[in-house]
């Protein structure tokens, strides 16, 4: 039998359970819809798109070489889905159609549609679970119940019988002689291909290369360094994740080898680093057992109450990276001219808008989905309410990280920030933290907020809904 694999957040041949599934069971044809008007709706980044239309080159190209035809079609938004997937599977003559579930809910109700539409044609439907390493819902509390808080989620997590990685799949064998591969637009609306591309290389040959070098070279230290935004401490895999260009899984894998086959106590680095893969677990589960997520709105309810500040001139200079804080602006400089923040940055950042400004953490979670390369709707949304207080497990109303202090213990002589604002390259010493004190700096703007009282403020807001509880 024919079947025909849809490709989506998937761009990978080996550890692709619905590709190996389709293959083992006959010849295999594979398609990728392309949705712009979708992934602007949805906020994806120029950087993320145009890392899609090269990890798609790359697998069309390895798909290409074992005989495999990769199409790529143009998709008007998720209702126009199940049409082109049903005439595509009946033009290639599929009798089946196989993919790799997704947790959204939007991707849901769509996935949803299209198996509605197949079967109603006549034609099987298979989705597999690949996103995550366990799947969402299969780590429950005794009563069946869902975690929300990330420690004893953890503990669970750790103690499943399928959480100890085993051997990744490997990719299909080939099914006839190498053909002519399919090349995705160099241009998607106003998107180019090459936006980013010496910056983020695409594809699974990337992808490996990058796990390689850091479980061999780095994840070691990566409890000393992955706070440090000069040092490059972080793995740097999150856009391939975002993308399935490495799954969850590998890296588990990866990590799980490297640490002497324990995913905890073993090396300091590598359990840190697995704890955090296991954080994208979490917030992918809390994603898929609560789809109101999905809608923007925040996790603990009685948080709506919040009066948040409306003040267009602080959310410019925020985005813009003119606050006036160094570590706040050289992390927003950062995303800004390369589709990425430090994970601690990214902390400070969403901190200081939330906290100090008080402004909706609405408007930071949907900034930094509009530019960042490895934007995921679970980890974004989780990281934002974690900063804002508004979500599970999240860092306490009243801990606010002080982003001069932050700076000092973060990027101690200043070497960061100097490298990401032009205006601070010459300032010496102590000068870098509050550069506003001294003259030397007087082309950097003045804190856009006093700190002190930004905070009281944000307090008094915070006491204001819990003495009305």
């Amino acid at each position: 039998m024919h079947n025909l694999v849809w490709l989506r957040n998937d761009l990978r041949i080996s550890d692709n359970p619905a590709l190996h599934a389709a293959c083992k069971r006959g010849s295999v044809t594979c398609v990728f819809l392309l949705d712009h008007r979708q992934w602007q709706e949805h906020d994806m980044s120029p950087w993320r798109i145009a890392l899609i239309l090269r990890s798609i080159d790359c697998v069309s190209q390895q798909l290409a070489k074992l005989g495999i035809t990769l199409l790529i079609m143009h998709c008007d938004g998720f209702t126009n889905a199940a049409k082109l997937v049903v005439d595509c599977a009946q033009q290639v003559q599929a009798g089946c159609v196989y993919f790799n579930a997704e947790i959204a809910l939007n991707e849901q109700r769509r996935d949803n549609e299209v198996e509605a539409a197949l079967n109603k044609s006549g034609i099987g439907c298979e989705r597999h679970q690949n996103f995550t390493h366990l799947a969402p819902g299969s780590v429950t509390k005794p009563d069946g119940s869902g975690y929300t808080v990330f420690t004893p989620f953890k503990k669970r997590w750790l103690a499943h019988p399928l959480a100890e990685p085993s051997k990744p799949l490997d990719p299909p064998a080939p099914q006839g002689p190498a053909i002519t591969a399919q090349v995705a637009p160099e241009l998607l609306g106003s998107v180019r291909k090459d936006l980013g591309a010496a910056l983020w290389p695409a594809g699974e040959t990337a992808a490996q290369a990058c796990l390689k070098d850091f479980v061999h070279h780095r994840a070691s230290a990566y409890d000393q360094q992955r706070d440090l935004p000069l040092q490059p401490g972080t793995s740097k895999l999150s856009p391939h994740l975002a993308v399935g260009t490495v799954s969850a899984g590998q890296c588990l894998y990866a990590a799980y080898g490297a640490n002497n086959n324990v995913l905890t106590m073993g090396n300091a680095g590598l359990d840190a680093w697995i704890s955090e893969l296991i954080w994208r677990e979490f917030y992918n589960h809390i994603l898929a057992a609560h789809p109101r997520l999905s809608m923007g709105q925040a996790f603990r309810r009685e948080t709506e109450r919040l009066e948040w500040n409306h003040n267009d001139e602080w959310l410019a200079r925020w985005q813009a990276g003119e606050t006036g804080l160094p570590l706040v602006d050289a992390g927003m400089r950062q995303l800004n001219t390369t589709g990425w923040m430090h994970n601690r940055l990214r902390m400070v950042t969403s901190q200081f808008l939330a906290k100090h400004l008080f402004i909706n953490w609405r408007e930071g979670e949907r900034y930094f989905m509009r530019n960042l390369v490895d934007g995921d709707l679970a980890a974004n949304n989780g990281g934002w309410q974690w900063s804002a207080s508004t979500g599970t497990d999240a860092v306490p109303y009243f801990r606010m990280f002080n982003p001069i202090r932050q700076a000092e213990r973060f990027d101690p002589t200043g070497a960061f920030v100097r490298s990401q604002i032009p205006e601070l390259a010459k300032s010496q010493g102590k000068s870098i933290f509050t550069p506003w004190q001294y003259a030397e700096n007087k082309a950097y703007p003045k804190p856009v907020i006093d700190l002190a009282q930004a905070r009281d403020a944000t307090l008094a807001a915070w006491k204001r809904i819990r003495d009305n509880a």
